[in-house]
């Protein structure tokens, strides 16, 4: 391999931050086994290299489908880095992004607040108040039902904003992995 196939999988391995050891180098394998099946089949290195593209989005694609390939088993920081990664994508993602998560996020502890309040209140604590309008206080005795209905509707919202929230990601994550090589032998690039 010359040393420019060589410069562009030392850049490709360092711009795989937040993937663990193996993945990284199973990805720089990938993309090395591709240069050289490349070449092997009688294109030039320079040739494989440019249907390869920018190092830099190749990476953020094999990110991508590591971030996105976790499976549901996703932890609360495993979102957070998720959205981190997808708010760096581009402009429309640093504004989809977050304002989906937030309102996901928030509605959904908006929900469980509403019942925990009916709950309270039902048993006759009258400090928290629960009012459709100025002036129009719920009765202590319809505070569960009015709290049901509240959550009811904030969780629909925090359903609805998480759902798209995910298809969103989805989208993305579909959009970079068409700049991953296909695996498959009769591939465009050479292999």
């Amino acid at each position: 391999m010359s040393p420019q196939g060589r410069a562009y999988l030392d850049r490709f391995h360092q711009l795989l931050s937040g993937i663990p050891d193996e993945e990284k180098l199973d990805a720089v394998r990938e993309i090395e086994s591709h240069i050289a099946e490349g070449i092997a089949h009688g294109r030039r290195e320079s040739e494989v290299l440019a249907r390869l593209g920018d190092p830099r989005k190749l990476a953020r694609a094999y990110r991508s489908e590591y971030i996105m390939g976790r499976g549901s088993n996703r932890s609360f920081r495993d979102m957070l880095a998720m959205a981190g990664f997808y708010c760096t994508t581009g402009l429309l993602s640093i504004m989809v992004i977050p304002t989906l998560a937030t309102i996901a996020y928030g509605f959904g502890l908006c929900t469980v607040l509403a019942l925990l309040a009916g709950i309270i209140r039902s048993f006759g604590q009258t400090w928290i108040s629960m009012s459709i309008y100025p002036g129009i206080e719920i009765p202590t005795q319809w505070s569960m039902a009015y709290a049901i209905v509240l959550a009811g509707i904030t969780g629909f919202i925090a359903y609805i904003s998480r759902k798209y929230l995910r298809k969103y990601m989805i989208f993305l994550s579909a959009s970079y992995k068409k700049i991953m090589p296909d695996k498959a032998p009769d591939s465009d690039f050479g292999v």
